[in-house]
């Protein structure tokens, strides 16, 4: 009976859910992405998130090799209007992780230990940059064959169009 309903439960996650492959071939399910967008998901694997500073003392971010890492990735990009200067607009959520992990459940301020993050990138002065995240809830956990995450997560600093997604990799 459960091998039923985990195919059942497979069946209706990859039938009504956008799909990726990664550069490995492992599948990726997207869901709850806005309809005015698009949404993807990348696992990094062998990369750790570097949280830097301008001189203006704006965050941003880079990757660097760490083996035994992965940073998740999950981009939202809004349809851009060809009549419209400066009309793009981006957020992603950045994730950092080992690569062994079976189980992660963090909370508000503890989602620092996973450097969770967002990057709001739009023509919107002021209102940009990496920002870390301390309100929400994050879980990561094997599911069949690869691990489902879910986060849940309001920032304060600037407006958000996602609060929260849904995604299962493999590895």
């Amino acid at each position: 009976m459960r091998t039923c309903c985990q195919l059942v439960f497979m069946w209706i996650l990859l039938t009504s859910c956008k799909t990726k492959n990664v550069s490995d071939n492992s599948l990726v399910a997207l869901y709850k992405c806005p309809t005015e967008g698009s949404c993807s998901f990348e696992v990094l694997k062998d990369k750790a998130l570097l949280v830097l500073e301008d001189e203006f003392k704006n965050s941003y971010y880079q990757l660097k090799s760490a083996k035994g890492r992965l940073v998740l990735k999950f981009e939202y990009s809004k349809n851009e209007d060809p009549q419209l200067a400066d009309d793009s607009y981006s957020e992603i959520i950045f994730i950092e992780i080992d690569d062994n992990v079976n189980e992660l459940k963090l909370t508000d301020e503890l989602l620092t230990e996973a450097k969770v993050s967002f990057s709001r990138m739009c023509f919107c002065r002021g209102s940009t940059g990496l920002y870390n995240i301390r309100k929400g809830r994050l879980h990561i956990y094997k599911h069949l064959k690869g691990f489902q995450v879910t986060l849940n997560f309001e920032i304060n600093e600037v407006p958000q169009v996602i609060t929260s997604f849904t995604a299962y990799f493999e590895l």
